[in-house]
Formats: C-alpha cells, structure tokens, sequence
C-alpha cells in the first residue's frame, strides 16, 4: 500500500531489531500513556501497560502513565489512595499519575459508564496539567473513552496520536447485550471511527482484530499488531504440591482452574454445567479464583445446584497467580459463543502457557489458532458443557500427557511470547511515530 504523503516510514520490524532507521540508541522518548487500569489493579491492561512502561525505563526512556485511583475490579479505593483528586508515584521508574474517578464495581452499565466519562474528564485534566513535555501520546481502550482522552492531550500538545485497542469497542459490547439502542449505539461507533481516523497508529493485539479494522476502510500501513506476552521470569514453572493446595485442602484431586475475570464475556456457566455433569467425581475439583459482574450469580447457581465439587476462591494478588496456577492440574479458558470473540486472545493463556499448564479452550478464532500452534491444550466448542465434562476427564486419566502438553505450552511462550521482545517492538513503534 502506498505510504501517505507526509507520514515517515513505519516499517514492520521484527523484535530482533533494537531501533528503527534513524533512530540513536542515545535518543531518549518521552513517552505519555493513557490506561485507565494500573497495578496494583489486577487484569490484562494494566498488565500490559505497566511490563512494557517498564521495560521502557529500562531501555533509557522517560515513561509517564496516567491511570485511575485504583478500584478493579470491585469498585472500592484503597484506602493510601483515598481522598486524592491527584496521586503521583513513581512504580518501576515509571511516573504514574493517578487521577480520581468515579470507583465502581465491574457490573452495571450505567455506572461503569459513569466511571469512564469521570475518567475521560480527570485523566485529559492530568495530562495536561501534570504530565510535562512528551514526544508520543499513546492511549488503550477497551473503552474508547480513554482513547478519546489521549487524542485530546495529542492534539493540544501538538504531538502523535498512538490508539491501542486492546478489545473491538463497541462490537463487543453490542454482542454481549451491554448495550443495543440505536441512540447509544451510534455515538459510540463513530467515536470508534472518528479515532481510528486520527490516530497516527493503531496498535491491536491479535492480527484477526488488525483485519477487522482494516475492512473497515482503515489503511493497513497504519495498523499493526503487537500481540500480548507474558513476563517469563515471573511467570513460571512450580511444584504442583505448594502452599496453595495445602491451604486450600485440595489433597490429591485433579483440580481444574479457572482464575480471572468473573462477567460477562468467559461465560462460566458452562463449567458449572460441565462440573455438574462430573459431580459424582470425588477426585475432581473445579475451582474458580477472582471476581467480577457475575460472580455473585455463579456462587448461587452452584449452590442450587447442590455442587460439592466446585469452589470459589476471591481474586488474589498478581504475586500469588503462579503458585495458584502451579497448584492446578489443567487450566480453563471459555468465552462466549460471539463473533467478537474470534478476534480475541485471552491473555490468561500466556500465563498459562508460562507456567507449564495445560489448557482447555473453549474458544475458537484467533484463541484457537493460538493453542493449536502452540500444542499447549486441548479445545472444545464454545458453550459446549458436554464436550468440557469430556475434556477435563480425559486429561484426569492422563497426567503424563497434561505435563507433556504444559511444557510444549511454556516453550512456545518462551520461543513466540517474551514480554520484553513485545515491548521492545514496541518502543521501535513509538520511536518511528516520533521521527
């Protein structure tokens, strides 16, 4: 495609390269970047955002991220962080500049909405007021109002406009039945598009979302695709028998995990439906860690449902996901049946993968091409319990092939999904943007 008249040259550049053309390894970037969700905040977006800001700063560039007070995903503001309209910090030597909002639990349309226009609102105020010089604004979505924030800063600092965009809003929430009416329907898509526009680059994390973008009549020179990775380091294989099955009481039983996000999107009542199918297992557990929209609804179900083989731990701290991932024997990952869906990878199987356990999918789309390259699970159709029941007891009467599957898993991260080597192309991005 023919390059745009004016706009440098953004060569797609494999992560073995350190630095574009013209681009000095003395050259420091003043990167600002806009994401609503921060660590000590749980989730794939503030994961993302804080491995990269990170590895920034360690490459010599001055990073600068402005985020929310912390409150994901259950709406509620530690209290270091109460009564602030500002919190600055530095995080990993990354400046971060926390700003008030409307904390919510994540469930109810109208006040998820409110948390996103308070934020829209602090985070442009912070940006401006606070944040110094930059070289590149770059913002995240999923919710296209913190993309609206960053082009805002862009453009009133006259500087490059970078939009990620983490999940195709508002496609995925339509699909999900968040929201329908023609009236909000309309704005939200010609945000998207009005965005999409602007943005100097678009940044996706799966090539399927790229795609979809660029049928839209995007030009493809300006999208491109860093997919999600995972801290290897971190990350790690462990000892099945650990802290966690102790205190938890699991003894001896095939424990099949699921741990994040409880809402909409996983669909986790298809476990439940595959766990009630295998409720005469005394030696299986089926254990769900984190919270969300739908958790509450879930814990109900099970107990009308008369589940003894089923557990509900709360969400735990990032430090904590390895053992918890060690102490299980197979790891889920379901999302609904949607066409959204196809173009989106769950990051939670990288950490899988990392941690050498395997997966069972159910998913299809740009998740499954993922898993079958990388031999790291098995797969069932999307909100199939039966085809679930069946997979998780085949894996109970094979532990030798489960290990074998969760090491292919862990080498194919190694080889494919280093969150240094996404972060370093990404800077090469950032650095191109700027020239």
């Amino acid at each position: 495609m023919e390059q745009p008249a004016g706009m440098p040259a953004l060569p797609v550049m494999p992560p073995s390269c350190r630095n574009p053309p013209g681009f000095r390894r003395e050259t420091v970037l003043r990167i600002l970047f806009l994401c609503q969700y921060f660590p000590p905040e749980p989730g794939a977006p503030a994961a993302r955002t804080h491995e990269h800001a990170r590895e920034w700063v360690r490459q010599g560039h001055d990073v600068t991220v402005v985020c929310g007070l912390p409150h994901y995903p259950e709406g509620v503001v530690p209290p270091a962080y109460r009564g602030r309209l500002l919190f600055t910090e530095e995080v990993d030597g990354i400046r971060v500049l926390r700003c008030w909002l409307f904390a919510t639990a994540n469930r109810g349309a109208l006040r998820r909405s409110l948390s996103f226009v308070s934020f829209l609102f602090m985070a442009t105020l912070a940006a401006l007021i606070k944040a110094g010089p930059c070289d590149v604004v770059a913002a995240t979505s999923p919710q296209m109002l913190c993309g609206l924030a960053g082009w805002i800063v862009a453009a009133l600092k006259r500087r490059p406009f970078v939009l990620e965009v983490r999940d195709l809003w508002p496609k995925q929430i339509i699909d999900l039945g968040v929201i329908t009416h023609p009236v909000l329907v309309w704005p939200l898509s010609r945000l998207e598009s009005f965005l999409y526009r602007r943005a100097r680059v678009i940044v996706t994390v799966a090539q399927a979302a790229s795609e979809d973008i660029i049928a839209r009549g995007v030009s493809r020179y300006k999208v491109r695709t860093i997919p999600n990775g995972v801290d290897l380091d971190f990350f790690t294989p462990a000892d099945r028998k650990n802290g966690v099955r102790e205190a938890q009481g699991w003894g001896d039983r095939f424990v099949a995990l699921y741990i994040g996000a409880h809402g909409l999107s996983q669909g986790l009542e298809v476990v439940l439906d595959a766990a009630e199918r295998l409720k005469e297992r005394a030696d299986l557990l089926f254990v769900f860690v984190g919270a969300g929209a739908r958790k509450a609804a879930l814990a109900d179900m099970a107990r009308e449902k008369g589940l003894q083989n089923v557990r509900f731990l709360p969400a735990v701290p990032k430090e904590q996901m390895p053992a918890h991932y060690a102490a299980a024997d197979l790891c889920l990952v379901p999302l609904l049946k949607r066409d959204v869906f196809l173009t989106n990878i769950p990051s939670k199987m990288f950490e899988i993968m990392a941690c050498a356990r395997p997966i069972v999918l159910g998913a299809a789309g740009q998740a499954l091409q993922l898993l079958n390259e990388s031999g790291g699970g098995v797969a069932v159709p999307p909100e199939d319990s039966q085809a679930l029941a069946e997979a998780v007891a085949q894996w109970t009467g094979d532990p030798a092939a489960a290990r074998r599957c969760g090491e292919r898993g862990r080498n194919y991260a190694q080889a494919h999904f280093s969150r240094i080597d996404r972060a370093r192309e990404y800077l090469e991005l950032l650095a191109a943007v700027c020239l």
